[in-house]
């Protein structure tokens, strides 16, 4: 069985999602017509606050967190597979990355069924659902990219870098928002936004590398069924 359509939907639809219910925001004035990358002028919590972009935004990034908890087990089950002939592989790596990695797709969901709810409670939801998405699919993608390159998938080697460029390039993002939040909070409260799009841009990112790691590797899932016998 093919899985690999998986991997590519849990890059993909969560982009296509996000600039979507941009478009639909913008369109309807609840948003800024801009590149959100470079202006900062929207948060992507904004494009999906009200309706008819809220609508979109739910139909779509509540399927995308499930596609992505699948895209962890599969990762799970196929880097288990790899280990398992290995005398140095640890399953720890493998069980903390999909543990992780659901609770980083539970974070999600918790963010979007709140979405523009007012009061505090929900606020908090909402902060707590973004801070686990964010860190937690982070070092869930650390934690992968660590099994790849110990494991070294054939012919996947080109792609697996690429993972390892981005990784760095999302620690390099995320401490520079610490930096400049500390340096200049007022600054850095109006280009905030900027950094949150490019941090979520770079996370698909690395789903994306993640889908080619697989296609080359040219893995397939086989479910198998055993009869119970007699004895």
């Amino acid at each position: 069985m093919n899985v690999r359509f998986v991997a590519l939907l849990a890059a993909l639809l969560p982009f296509a999602a996000v600039h979507a219910t941009y478009l639909v925001a913008a369109s309807y004035g609840q948003v800024e017509w801009c590149n959100p990358y470079f202006d900062s002028c929207t948060s992507i919590s904004a494009t999906g606050r009200h309706a008819p972009a809220s609508y979109l935004f739910r139909a779509t990034m509540l399927p995308s967190a499930v596609i992505m908890m699948a895209y962890w087990w599969l990762n799970h089950a196929w880097l288990k597979v790899m280990g398992a002939n290995q005398p140095h592989y640890r399953p720890w790596p493998n069980n903390a990355m999909l543990i992780l990695g659901v609770l980083a797709c539970l974070g999600l969901i918790l963010y979007v069924t709140v979405l523009g709810e007012p009061g505090a409670a929900w606020a908090r939801q909402r902060r707590l659902g973004t801070a686990l998405f964010f860190s937690f699919t982070y070092l869930a993608q650390l934690l992968l990219l660590h099994q790849i390159r110990q494991l070294r998938p054939p012919l996947a080697k080109l792609f697996v870098d690429a993972m390892l460029v981005v990784s760095v390039a999302l620690i390099v993002l995320g401490v520079m928002t610490l930096v400049l939040d500390a340096w200049n909070e007022h600054w850095y409260d109006r280009v905030e936004d900027a950094f949150e799009w490019n941090l979520a841009l770079l996370l698909q990112l690395n789903f994306l590398l993640g889908y080619l790691v697989w296609r080359r590797a040219n893995w397939s899932l086989e479910v198998t069924s055993h009869a119970n016998e007699d004895h």
